[in-house]
């Protein structure tokens, strides 16, 4: 007797139409990022910090051991450099 499913298939990529869609998306996988970036900082042992900004344009952030240390640890030692955010992209200037 013949199949009739195929199995798993992968979800196609594509961007919600519908604004409470899109949040409801984005918390998810935002905390899953979270997440990740956490079990990621634990097993490997490194400092690790993520900026992640809305669709509602809020600020989210995580870090291990806390932001504000990695955020300072990276100015300190990249002192010359300047980022610059331009119409939505960023820039680094040695």
């Amino acid at each position: 007797m013949p199949r009739k499913r195929k199995g798993r298939h992968r979800i196609q990529m594509a961007r919600s139409v519908k604004a409470s869609t899109l949040l409801v998306t984005f918390s998810k996988c935002c905390c899953g990022l979270f997440t990740n970036t956490s079990e990621l900082s634990i097993l490997c042992g490194v400092e690790i910090a993520i900026i992640v900004f809305s669709p509602g344009k809020k600020v989210f952030s995580f870090g291990n051991p806390s932001i504000e240390m990695i955020v300072d640890s990276f100015l300190t030692k990249y002192h010359a450099w300047i980022l610059v955010v331009e119409q939505g992209k960023m820039f680094i200037i040695s």
